[in-house]
């Protein structure tokens, strides 16, 4: 039941969420991909997940979830999408997806002594803190996609109104309410089914909370590429990436020194892919469908040898 009520709050939070994104964006000043990596970007239940499985003792599924879900969401979730439809990798978007991979980086480096500690969680917290004031100096100017939608909207002007804008400002709210709803319900719904699994906890936080956390983003993407505009999608993928590296795992290591070890090479293959899907993108100009079963079979690959 709690996973069925979320896939309902997860498709509708998306829809609204794609459909208004670039109207907010005109509304907060900053363009629609500042919108996707910042609002869409933040995922509230990922960090509400880890910091509670940080209060109770739970380090693997605190570390897990923020490193599983970054893997699956630049693994299975972009493979699924470019096999339905190609993504474009532009070169505002390359240059985010390397902010995501140092993000990653940072996120290697705090677990590889296999313990988080307080002074690491303030390093990993300070590190969004900075990658959002950078995102919102460098986007704030008109939308660098949607343009040609707005102009047959009021092809006089070019513009839409104020009210409009303040309209859609709210719905982009309302959308990311409703999916952050439906995390949250998709990992409660998850824990009850995992916990007589009799399964380590940071396989547990790797894939199946990891899968739960992610539903919104499955969702958010395929929303987003049936309207056309694979920048937004891309965009609430590369934001909960460096959401997860940073603001995620720090802000777990904060309530409690996170000591999970066995989380090192997920969290180094979580940085490494973003550089992987920009040097595949500058190869083959964009990730079509083989690059969508190289993701999907990684995916798999990632699968067999966490449970192995």
């Amino acid at each position: 039941m709690l996973l069925g009520a979320s896939a309902v709050l997860l498709a509708g939070g998306s829809e609204l969420f794609a459909e208004h994104a670039s109207a907010a964006g005109r509304r907060f000043g900053v363009t629609a991909l500042a919108v996707g990596l910042l609002l869409a970007g933040a995922e509230p239940e990922e960090l509400l997940t880890g910091v509670l499985a940080s209060a109770r003792h739970l380090p693997g599924v605190a570390g897990g979830d923020a490193i599983g879900a970054n893997v699956t969401m630049l693994t299975a979730v972009l493979g699924l999408t470019a096999l339905v439809r190609p993504l474009e990798l532009g070169g505002r978007v390359r240059a985010y997806a390397l902010t995501a991979s140092a993000t990653g980086v940072i996120a290697a480096l705090a677990l590889a002594s296999g313990r988080v500690s307080r002074v690491w969680g303030v390093v990993l917290v300070a590190a969004y803190l900075v990658t959002v004031a950078v995102v919102w100096w460098r986007e704030r100017r008109p939308p660098a996609f949607g343009e040609a939608a707005e102009l047959r909207e009021h092809p006089e002007t070019g513009r839409v109104s104020g009210s409009g804008d303040r309209r859609a400002a709210v719905l982009v709210v309302v959308g990311v309410g409703a999916m952050a709803g439906g995390g949250w319900l998709a990992v409660s719904g998850a824990e009850r089914v995992v916990n007589s699994a009799g399964l380590a906890q940071s396989v547990v936080g790797l894939t199946f909370v990891a899968l739960a956390t992610t539903a919104e983003l499955f969702a958010l993407v395929w929303a987003a590429h049936r309207r056309g505009i694979e920048e937004l999608a891309l965009a609430g993928v590369l934001g909960s990436a460096i959401y997860n590296a940073t603001a995620t795992l720090g802000a777990a290591a904060l309530v409690r020194p996170i000591e999970a070890n066995g989380l090192q090479w997920q969290a180094w293959l979580a940085a490494a892919l973003p550089v992987a899907l920009v040097a595949y993108a500058w190869i083959w100009r964009r990730v079509g469908r083989v690059g969508g079963t190289l993701l999907v079979a990684s995916y798999g690959l990632f699968l067999g040898l966490t449970f192995k």
